[in-house]
């Protein structure tokens, strides 16, 4: 693990020494460059934000491990976007999505155990969710910077990704369900992204956006 946060600071460092050269009259990002600056910020401080939750409530030292290395590395990972967007005027919000604060007050109200299993299953949906929406920066961005961003945090995301993944077993949490059908209300994984069920939950998550519903008993 310190081998990937020195690799962090490492890339980090380098997006930063192309800003330091980069001009406003180079900047030319286009509507996914920007979209992503705005992703990856929202992203980062709903990470943050769990991490922090995780620390505070959660009932397993692994579990909050994990919160604390979420604050440590998406405040690391947030930092050039946030002068990124600076360096090409692209403005940033100052919270996370309505639907990503919703998605943590919902795991927030749970306790103990039920806690740790609905904050795995949410780090699943949003770390999967977060790696797509790099993809499709290096896809159809167009601004350096911008793509050199999605590059480095990728490994980071992937391996938050890893963790919760072997955290999810040990603590018996399913990492994916099928579409439901009928009553069950048959949801594309194509459009949604990733259903993770916990606790009589279901943690929707895709295209930036964070739902929860409860199935059909």
């Amino acid at each position: 693990m310190n081998l990937l946060r020195r690799s962090l600071v490492a890339v980090v460092g380098a997006v930063g020494a192309v800003l330091l050269v980069a001009t406003p009259s180079s900047a030319a990002p286009n509507q996914q460059d920007q979209d992503f600056l705005v992703a990856a910020h929202q992203s980062n401080l709903a990470e943050i934000a769990s991490g922090q939750a995780a620390v505070q409530q959660a009932s397993t030292d692994r579990v909050r491990m994990l919160g604390q290395m979420l604050i440590t590395d998406h405040q690391t990972l947030d930092q050039p976007v946030v002068a990124t967007a600076q360096q090409l005027g692209v403005t940033l919000p100052d919270a996370p999505s309505p639907a990503q604060q919703a998605a943590l007050a919902q795991v927030t109200a749970q306790s103990g155990q039920e806690f740790d299993k609905a904050w795995i299953a949410l780090q699943i949906s949003s770390h999967r969710a977060t790696l797509a929406a790099g993809d499709r920066e290096l896809a159809t961005g167009s601004e350096p910077t911008v793509k050199a961003l999605a590059t480095a945090a990728a490994p980071v995301v992937q391996h938050h990704l890893d963790e919760a993944l072997a955290t999810a077993q040990q603590l018996g949490v399913p990492t994916s369900v099928p579409a439901g059908t009928g009553g069950d209300a048959a949801t594309s994984t194509e459009a949604v992204g990733l259903a993770v069920t916990v606790g009589g939950l279901v943690l929707l998550a895709g295209s930036g956006v964070v739902l929860m519903r409860r199935r059909a008993a």
